[in-house]
């Protein structure tokens, strides 16, 4: 409560100063490498434009954010330092790993657990079945493009329309660059249709999208502070998962994000 200055106690302030620096970055941050336009971010943040523009020069002057010259914002470098010093979300990366060998165990094939990057995925955990032909695509601490793994297509549905659109447009692939031209309206059409798949199912498969002869399904760990940050996915050839194995694999799978979103924040 704030005391008024005739003694008594004044209603309830609106909200504070750094309640809308922090909805400001969110909304920021929700539209990643694309940035986001002034009138986005006042909508998205629910706070006046005027306020908004006002915020961001305070901001840019200290870095946090980046005006580019197109007029959109970006985070700014000096996140980035501090980010170097904030502890990790992850609480318990060896139980994570269990699960993914639970997991793995189950299914036979290859199972990741990635995390998300500015432009893309980092992979952290790489987990093998018994199934003898394994894919051999991704190592732990790589890094992928959004587009080039269903783990990058699973983590998209979770970011704005507009850095969707950039992703796919981008294309950035793994794979033969003849096959990824012969083939480019159609990958476009089938990415699209598996972010699509997250909203609607919570998960996303399909092969032959990210590399001829692969398949893959990818869901998302859900996170209680943010948006999903993380995705648990299993990899084959495309052989391996076909329609109907999909849907037996895919209650384990999700069990196993729900599981695994009990040990990060």
């Amino acid at each position: 409560m704030v005391e008024s200055p005739g003694g008594g106690v004044a209603p309830k302030e609106k909200p504070q100063v750094v309640e809308r620096v922090a909805k400001i970055l969110g909304a920021i941050s929700s539209h990643g490498a694309a940035g986001a336009r002034l009138k986005d971010i006042a909508i998205d943040a629910g706070i006046a434009r005027p306020t908004v523009h006002r915020l961001l020069g305070e901001l840019g002057a200290v870095d946090f954010v980046l005006q580019r010259p197109d007029k959109r914002y970006t985070l700014g470098p000096a996140l980035f330092s501090l980010g170097l010093s904030a502890p990790s979300p992850i609480r318990d990366i060896a139980r994570i790993r269990q699960l993914a060998q639970g997991l793995a165990d189950h299914c036979g094939d290859v199972v990741y657990v990635a995390l998300r990057k500015f432009d893309g995925v980092h992979y952290l955990v790489r987990a093998e079945g018994s199934y003898p032909i394994r894919t051999h695509l991704v190592s732990e601490n790589q890094s992928k493009p959004f587009t080039a793994s269903y783990s990058g297509l699973a983590l998209l549905a979770s970011l704005g329309e507009e850095e969707c659109r950039s992703a796919i447009n981008k294309l950035a692939l793994d794979a033969p660059s003849d096959w990824v031209e012969k083939n480019r309206r159609h990958l476009e059409r089938l990415i699209r249709e598996k972010i699509a798949e997250v909203a609607t199912q919570g998960y996303c498969a399909g092969k032959n999208i990210v590399m001829p002869g692969i398949a893959g399904m990818a869901a998302p760990i859900p996170s209680a502070t943010r948006a999903p940050y993380m995705t648990v996915s299993i990899s084959a050839v495309e052989d391996r998962l076909h329609a109907e194995r999909v849907q037996e694999l895919a209650p384990q799978l999700l069990k196993s994000a729900r599981d695994m979103s009990l040990f990060i924040d």
